[in-house]
């Protein structure tokens, strides 16, 4: 689907949704970090836009990812997982992305703690509790003053407090796909509101729209804040804890049942605790000095079923094309020579296993990784603000930096697996489960350790000049330095299909000495072989060692005009730079004739270049008829060595610097407030482009103006509200989003992902006083849809096709919401 000209049309008389139906008149945005850097919006000059009022407290989303989705008009979702806490958000073409080894473009901010993993870093929606946040902010542009990754923009979170969000309120819901959830929040004021607390806690938990996609996540918060005369501080706390599942994309050949599993299990387990301390002081009238200091603790347990076809699966020596009939599994079709009872299985008795060691299922290599890594970091943030005219000139001046250092650990096994109704099945130990079940060796192919550590700083001079009462000039100059260092080692135990003996790094022959004696399938003359020691070999295992040193530092500067005529109508336009450094697992994969299948791989591969942005854009923003906001913006940037992810159709790729990109396109808003009808639009235009030539993992030239894969161009976002009556709230969303070329397709030659149209309804009655009932429909017209497209190989027919991930289908979620107290009150004046 294409979005014609007629929504440009409609939106340029239907409000946006830049500002809240309750927000003040003069909305104040966070302008670095720590969050006591703001300015008046109008005295902005990017698109800046915040979201809070109605996009958080009537709409119900379970993630931040869904809110951007629902509300702003240059964001668009991929999910490639079919979990609802994993979806990749793409903000005017860059990403913060929940999948490890994808590239990330955009920071995300959470009080001045940076929520980016330093591994990789990825952004976890399930480590963000949303009942804890007050607003969002999204200020896009290559910002030198938000640090690491902030090449499109950053997403900045501020979090309630007690003074401004007392009482109590407690929330139950259920609906489809099994979904159960509550939500808790608390919070009031001390000792004559010299200090407040707030709390908060929210669990969610869902079998989800596809099989094997169970869902549960829990999340707690806690902020207790003191005011005193001339200083401030406040301490916050975040712990959260899930557990994700996910089945991956479906070949277009298997859609027609959208909700099964191409390989199962897929699964994640995130931890994190976050302890935040946050001080704000006047030195004098003109002076004042704010910061924050953080320890972050992460953890993640992913388990990953791969499978591909062997390296037989030639159509000479071994035909896969008939591997599956009719869907049935590899293991119960009777054309599988090696099923259980077959002659070629019995032979198998001196091994005592259940299938070959080579190509063991028959042509498919199939493999179970189990991943863990565990992340400790320590950052902060410092801001001094002196605000003083020079002469008859104002000045806002900012002296600020940022640090975070990070020990990572990881370790990583793939073990030989066998396809068992498409899931995933790890061969047995002996020492589990007897040696009458499983090898007499171990089934771990390979083992990674690695030990990283991650160090970052910036520093930065901002100032703010009042030029005439109706002009400001706002100038930065800052400077950012990364050092990443890796060190461990990578040992090979098993070839990756399964063979006792292979061939290493250094063209020497290994062998795994377990197996001597074993029987296994020789593919060339279609009978039994006995293992034995090759000539010349080593005994394995084969150990590489993974270790690198890289650093990476820029002068990023930028300067910004506004330009305010009248109280209604301001003008801006700024130009802005940006560096993002390679993360570990990138370095890690970099070298075309090793690739690596996501989120593994690690080879001690070439070094990258630093990516670096240049962002310049335009616009204006003002009100009508007292009633009606309105703004616009068209926006290019720039992007040198950018790195992506090259897909071959094995799943196989590997990441390199592809020269110059460029993202360029326009948005318009406007929003409209009248005595019972409220009225939020957005369209986004992004145009995401190579501009210099590659040979992708398929051997196709991508040429100048091939778009990027994964990026709809076009995007419209209505959101309306309707008051019948003082106790009934009527709310819909319509969604529209364009198609994208699937991931692999660098060179645009596939059929493009289709786009799609979604209508979510919201309904809330308050029957009595302090009660809320409310219900929630989204996917009204069961849109079957797909937001992710890669390029692979269906190892069930043995052909290319593309793959895509299903989206969730029509659901209904119902709940009521008991809250008393104090309620909200106007937020601080500073």
């Amino acid at each position: 689907m294409q979005l014609r000209l007629a929504a440009l049309a409609v939106t340029a008389i239907v409000p946006g949704v830049a500002q809240a139906d309750d927000a003040p008149p003069a909305q104040i945005v966070v302008t670095a970090p720590p969050s006591g850097s703001t300015a008046v919006l109008a005295d902005t000059p990017v698109n800046a836009q915040i979201l809070s009022g109605d996009a958080l407290d009537r709409q119900g989303h379970a993630n931040l990812a869904d809110l951007l989705e629902a509300n702003l008009g240059s964001v668009t979702l991929s999910n490639g997982t079919g979990s609802p806490y994993q979806s990749d958000v793409s903000y005017r073409g860059f990403q913060a992305t929940s999948l490890l080894g994808s590239p990330t473009g955009l920071s995300v901010w959470l009080d001045g703690v940076r929520m980016n993993e330093p591994f990789g870093s990825i952004v976890n929606w399930d480590l963000m509790p949303m009942n804890a946040i007050g607003a969002v902010e999204v200020l896009p542009g290559s910002n030198p003053l938000f640090g690491l990754n902030t090449l499109g923009g950053a997403l900045v979170l501020t979090t309630k407090n007690g003074g401004d969000n007392g009482g109590l309120g407690i929330m139950a819901q259920g609906g489809s796909f099994a979904r159960r959830g509550a939500q808790a929040e608390a919070g009031g004021t001390l000792a004559g509101r010299a200090l407040d607390w707030f709390v908060a806690g929210n669990y969610d938990d869902q079998d989800g729209y596809r099989w094997y996609t169970h869902t549960r996540v829990s999340q707690a918060y806690g902020k207790l804040r003191w005011h005193g005369t001339s200083a401030k501080a406040e301490l916050g706390l975040i712990w959260a804890d899930s557990a994700l599942n996910g089945t991956q994309g479906l070949p277009l050949s298997m859609l027609g049942t959208p909700q099964a599993a191409y390989t199962w299990p897929d699964t994640v387990a995130n931890t994190q605790l976050v302890i935040n301390l946050k001080a704000d002081t006047r030195l004098s009238s003109s002076l004042r000095l704010s910061g924050n200091l953080y320890y972050r603790r992460s953890g993640s347990h992913s388990r990953n079923s791969n499978a591909s076809l062997g390296q037989y699966c030639d159509g000479v020596i071994y035909d896969c094309s008939g591997l599956a009939l009719g869907g049935t599994a590899l293991d119960l079709y009777a054309g599988n020579p090696f099923m259980a009872g077959s002659a070629a299985n019995a032979g198998f008795a001196p091994y005592r296993g259940t299938l070959p060691i080579h190509d063991f299922t028959s042509g498919v290599n199939t493999t179970l990784v189990i991943s863990d890594i565990h992340q400790h970091t320590i950052g902060g943030n410092g801001l001094l603000n002196l605000a003083a005219p020079v002469g008859s000139v104002s000045h806002d001046l900012d002296l600020g930096g940022s640090f975070e250092t990070a020990a990572i650990r990881y370790a990583q096994g793939t073990d030989l697996a066998r396809l068992v109704n498409y899931q995933t099945i790890p061969m047995p130990w002996n020492d589990l489960y007897g040696s009458d079940t499983g090898f007499e060796g171990s089934p771990l192919i390979n083992s990674v350790a690695i030990a990283s550590r991650n160090t970052s700083f910036d520093v930065f001079v901002r100032d703010r000049i009042r030029l005439t009462p109706a002009l400001g000039l706002t100038a930065a100059l800052g400077y950012e330095f990364t050092h990443l260092s890796l060190g461990g080692s990578n040992a090979t135990l098993l070839d990756p299909g399964g063979s006792y003996r292979w061939t290493g790094s250094d063209g020497n022959t290994y062998y795994n000495p377990a197996y001597i004696g074993a029987s296994y399938w020789n593919a060339a003359t279609g009978a039994l072989a006995s293992a034995t020691v090759p000539e010349g070999g080593t005994a394995g295992p084969e150990i590489d060692p993974v270790k690198g040193a890289h650093s990476y530092h820029r002068f990023n500067p930028s300067i910004g005009l506004t330009w305010n005529p009248r109280q209604d109508l301001g003008f801006f336009a700024s130009y802005s730079e940006a560096m993002r450094a390679p993360t570990a697992i990138e370095l890690a994969c970099a070298d075309p004739a090793t690739p690596c299948s996501l989120p593994t791989g690690f080879n001690g591969d070439p070094d990258l270049k630093a990516v670096l942005a240049h962002s310049v854009e335009l616009g204006a923003r003002g009100t009508m008829l007292e009633r009606v906001g309105w703004n616009a913006a068209a926006y290019r940037t720039l992007v040198d060595n950018d790195i992506q992810f090259i897909y071959a159709p094995s799943g196989l790729g590997y990441f390199a610097n592809l020269g110059k990109t460029v993202r360029k396109g326009f948005e318009l808003g406007v929003n409209a407030d009248f005595a019972r009808v409220h009225l939020a639009a957005n369209y986004g235009y992004v145009a995401a482009t190579y501009r210099d030539s590659f040979i992708d993992a398929e051997g196709q030239m991508v040429t100048p103006g091939s778009r990027i894969t994964g990026i709809p161009r076009q995007s419209f976002k209505l959101r309306g509200t309707f008051d019948p009556i003082a106790t009934v709230v009527l709310g819909a969303n319509l969604i529209m989003v364009s198609s994208q070329y699937a991931h692999g397709d660098e060179a645009n030659v596939d059929v493009a992902v289709p786009g799609h149209t979604l209508v979510n309804l919201d309904v809330h009655v308050t029957p009595v006083p302090h009660v809320e009932l409310f219900g929630k429909v989204t996917n009204l017209f069961d849109v079957h849809f797909a937001t992710f497209g890669v390029m692979g190989n269906n190892l069930y027919t043995g052909h290319d096709e593309q793959f895509r991930t299903p989206a969730a289908g029509r659901a209904v979620l119902g709940g009521v919401r008991y809250s008393f107290g104090a309620g909200r009150t106007p937020p601080d004046a500073d």
